[in-house]
């Protein structure tokens, strides 16, 4: 039979060549199946092998440690165990558990670099105990790097806006300082907001490089905006009010053609809507309405609010009991936006009855000529009390962050006694001036700010004693200060004295005037108007009075907190006899919805003046 050439090659170099080579199998022990072999593939004359998994794991829980809180916080959320559901947790695959652990270096390290901390040790652990396992991430943040150099620049029309210059001043983090991101993008946000509120509308960052060098730990930060030009507020466009034309102007700070500030807009707003005349006030610029010069005109949209309202409300407080309080209002009698209102209240206490008309003066400090006609009796348990009828006229005007009043007042008073002291009615006549000044970040539950107050009044009154003159000024002032985080100190002071015509007039002097202090916002520890000088046993109020006060405030959450708190002061005829009387405690706070709740527990230190424990319930931070 013929051999075919290509056969005889082949078989040629199959008898020449080494034999083929058979790999040895690895031993049993390092053999890790991830399928059952099938039954055809097992050794001939062997049964085949089954293929047994591993067993669930169970994760307990994963520690990070080495870490401040805020660090260690944010590589907790980024590591891939917290994404887990428990049931996940409750049966994990062994091969996740490594994969997961594997990963955790990288995502530990990735979590610290917002914090500057760009070359971490990373060690994740695996804690074996009897019904699962834990894992623990161990972390060495290492030296954080630090910016060399902060270049931040801004080309446009806003590089010569001082406020715009002062932004980029603040800009952080600075050269030395540990390159934080959060710092860094809040601070933009800053340098972009700003320049959307003074107009730059078409402003844009040209250049935002954070360069950082591992090996140096450092970090250079280039920064470049440019604002282009600015824009002009035009004129405001009030739509229909119902109010009579132009009565609102005054409330418009700007004039065609000023640079455009977002912040006249917003005060604009503020202003209507405190008038109360409206349900709703939206103050808009007219962005499609922009013209050649880049004036933005503004639009004014008023919703009326409902013209005539009713209130009735249950009170109680420790220093006036339990009482009863009713209202009238009449936002507005007719379109020059005249308002009328009238109040009743009764309480154990004390009793008034008033009414109150108003005429706007809003281009006088955008304030209020005012008329008022008031009774009122007050009748304390310990104290002398009054009955007075009084007629007011004056002017009260605003201007963010003060207020100023000006008024004529005549009054006729008799005093309310359980003693021999006489009760004559006087008549009294005097103009009253008063300043405040009010700066607080929050009105309902301030962190931080100050409120001041004084008051001069000065005049005549006729009593049994003559007529006689006597001049009064009372001065006021609070501050709250806060202590890191969920402290805060709030200090409190009063003083006030009396210049009076005669000694002989001291006891005629109408109790409306004199000072009592003791209660809720006076010292603490003693009862409503107990602490001054006495008659006969019955506290009549001095001609001069100070009272001080400290409170340290501890916040547990947003709502709960705990105070510990020192009162002082006293109420004499002469400034030598002023001997303070002292009350001590501690309290209770909580930001409800409409303002901050104190319920406290004081001590009075003098007996004799009428100190004791008692239950204080305040309800906000004032005088």
């Amino acid at each position: 039979m013929p051999v075919r050439p290509a056969a005889a090659l082949l078989a040629l170099a199959l008898l020449a060549g080494p034999p083929l080579a058979q790999a040895a199998p690895a031993p049993e022990s390092e053999v890790a199946p991830v399928a059952e072999p099938p039954a055809a593939m097992a050794p001939r004359g062997e049964r085949p092998r089954r293929w047994a998994p591993a067993p669930p794991v169970r994760l307990l829980g994963v520690a990070v440690e080495g870490l401040p809180e805020a660090e260690r916080e944010n590589v907790r959320l980024a590591l891939g165990f917290t994404r887990l559901t428990p049931a996940q947790r409750a049966r994990m695959g062994e091969a996740r558990l490594r994969f997961l652990s594997r990963r955790a270096e990288a995502e530990a390290a990735a979590a610290l670099e917002p914090f500057g901390y760009y070359a971490p040790r990373v060690e994740v652990r695996r804690v074996a105990e009897a019904d699962g396992v834990r894992i623990v991430v161990q972390v060495e943040a290492g030296e954080p790097v630090r910016v060399a150099r902060l270049d931040a620049r801004m080309a446009g029309e806003a590089e010569g806006d001082a406020a715009v210059a002062a932004a980029l001043a603040t800009l952080g983090p600075k050269p030395g300082e540990v390159l934080v991101h959060a710092e860094y993008e809040a601070g933009k946000q800053r340098v972009d907001r700003l320049l959307a509120e003074r107009g730059y509308f078409d402003a844009r960052l040209e250049r935002h490089r954070v360069e950082v060098r591992r090996a140096g730990q450092s970090a250079d930060i280039a920064l470049l905006w440019n604002s282009g030009p600015r824009h002009r507020l035009g004129e405001a466009r009030f739509a229909e009010t119902g109010f009579r034309e132009g009565l609102f102007d005054p409330f418009v700070e700007w004039s065609p053609g000023d640079p455009y500030e977002r912040g006249k807009l917003s005060r604009l707003q503020q202003r209507l809507a405190a008038l109360d005349y409206f349900a709703l006030v939206e103050v808009a610029p007219d962005e499609e309405g922009i013209d050649e010069n880049l004036q933005v005109p503004v639009d004014v949209r008023t919703t009326p609010a409902k013209r005539t309202t009713y209130t009735a409300a249950l009170s109680f407080g420790t220093d006036t009991g339990l009482g009863l309080r009713g209202g009238l209002n009449r936002r507005w009698v007719n379109a020059r936006g005249h308002k009328w209102l009238a109040e009743a209240e009764w309480s154990e206490l004390r009793t008034s009855l008033s009414t109150q008309y108003r005429v706007p003066a809003f281009r006088v400090w955008q304030g209020w000529y005012a008329a008022e006609g008031g009774l009122v009796r007050e009748d304390p348990t310990a104290a002398l009390g009054f009955e007075r009828a009084s007629l007011r006229a004056g002017w009260r005007g605003q201007r963010e962050p003060w207020t100023l009043g000006a008024d004529l007042v005549a009054a006729r008073e008799r005093a309310v006694t359980r003693s021999r002291i006489a009760s004559r009615a006087a008549n009294l006549a005097y103009p009253e001036l008063s300043l405040q000044y009010r700066r607080m970040d929050d009105p309902l539950s301030p962190e931080s700010g100050w409120h001041g107050r004084a008051l001069l009044r000065g005049g005549l009154f006729d009593s049994e004693a003559g007529r006689r003159d006597f001049l009064q000024v009372q001065l006021g002032a609070l501050w709250v200060w806060p202590i890191g985080e969920r402290q805060r100190l709030v200090l409190r002071g009063e003083f006030g004295t009396t210049r009076l015509d005669g000694e002989d007039a001291v006891l005629a002097y109408p109790t409306s005037l004199r000072f009592f202090v003791g209660g809720d916002r006076s010292i603490r520890g003693y009862g409503y108007r107990e602490v001054g000088p006495r008659f006969e046993g019955q506290v009549i109020g001095g001609l001069h009075m100070a009272v001080a006060s400290v409170e340290l405030q501890h916040f547990l959450d947003d709502q709960w907190g705990v105070a510990l708190f020192a009162d002082a002061g006293d109420a004499a005829n002469t400034r030598r006899g002023l001997d303070p009387k002292l009350g001590v405690g501690v309290g209770a706070r909580w930001r409800s919805p409409v303002g901050l709740l104190g319920v406290d527990v004081a001590q009075g230190l003098d007996r004799e003046a009428g100190g004791g424990t008692r239950l204080h319930i305040s309800f906000g931070i004032s005088f």
